[in-house]
């Protein structure tokens, strides 16, 4: 049984980026190595980043959700995952908007939950940890 991983969004963008090929590589082995899990806040960031930021066409956008949505496990955020992610935000002094991908990772099930820039190393209700996946390998073998 492979390990359950949540991937923030952030991890995502770097497997569409050229510009960061490192980054790239190791959010794709990630995602290879693991049982990956995002949620449609996930998918929402995306689709803002993908907007404004790195700008794409609208059919590789449609392209890209349908490709995550039939690929992965897709956690729809609820009103009771809200509620949780309302107590994470209160307990570990993490932003609401984190708080909600833990919630979700939650859930979800997930051991890891893979973000560049949430705190690296902090576990979340004695199961779910937070790991800069950028910065710690170690984890993909690679």
């Amino acid at each position: 049984m492979s390990v359950k991983a949540f991937f923030d969004t952030n991890i995502i963008v770097y497997t569409q980026r050229t510009d960061a090929p490192d980054k790239t590589r190791i959010a794709e082995s990630a995602l290879a190595h693991f049982d990956a899990v995002v949620s449609t806040q996930v998918l929402n960031e995306l689709c803002n980043i993908f907007t404004k930021k790195y700008p794409k066409p609208l059919a590789d956008m449609e392209q890209l959700l349908d490709s995550i949505a039939d690929t992965l496990p897709v956690v729809t955020i609820t009103p009771p995952l809200v509620r949780h992610a309302l107590r994470l935000h209160h307990r570990y002094s993490i932003s609401y908007f984190d708080a909600l991908m833990a919630a979700a990772a939650i859930h979800a099930g997930c051991t890891y939950l893979f973000s560049e820039d949430m705190q690296d190393g902090l576990i979340i209700e004695g199961t779910l940890t937070i790991v800069n996946i950028l910065t710690h390998i170690d984890l993909l073998q690679i």
